[in-house]
């Protein structure tokens, strides 16, 4: 009887083992299929939800002309200087950055005059620089206007002597 028993309970500790074994798998498993499905419901939901097509904006820009400038560059010898007039262009419905620039003209001249003296001939001589320092220029004037941004400059005229 003494083997009898010993047997016994050899095999309850093997299912009390087996026994747990089978509960961690069990709960492994049961914590993929959640994990699956709620990757399946929030792809669905996100497949089903209504899209927002992105349009295009386009904004129409209205310029105004500004006066001539005349600048001495940052060559050696400063002898060297930039003519030249600009327009900046600018939303078409920013009536009240229009108004802005009007009646700060003084401070986004002085924001392009320190442009120019800071830049050297060869720099505003290159084509490859151009877009450059278009986008420079109206990061210069962006910063001190409240009323909306200024999105463009073209130059009329641009002489380098």
């Amino acid at each position: 009887m003494a083997f009898g028993k010993g047997k016994d309970k050899e095999q309850g500790e093997k299912t009390g083992k087996s026994g747990k074994g089978v509960m961690i798998i069990l709960f492994i498993l049961g914590l993929l299929v959640l994990g699956a499905a709620t990757f399946g419901g929030v792809y669905l939901y996100m497949k089903t939800s209504k899209t927002i097509d992105a349009k295009e904006v386009v904004i129409e820009n209205t310029y105004m002309d500004l006066k001539e400038f005349t600048v001495n560059l940052a060559d050696e010898g400063g002898k060297r200087y930039f003519k030249g007039e600009l327009s900046l262009g600018y939303d078409i419905t920013k009536d009240k950055l229009k108004t802005e620039l009007t009646a700060n003209e003084v401070v986004v001249r002085d924001d392009i005059i320190f442009y120019f003296k800071s830049q050297k001939a060869d720099y505003i001589n290159n084509v490859e620089n151009k877009e450059a320092m278009k986008k420079q220029l109206i990061e210069a004037i962006n910063k001190d206007l409240t009323k909306g941004k200024i999105t463009d400059i073209r130059f009329k005229s641009m002489i380098i002597q």
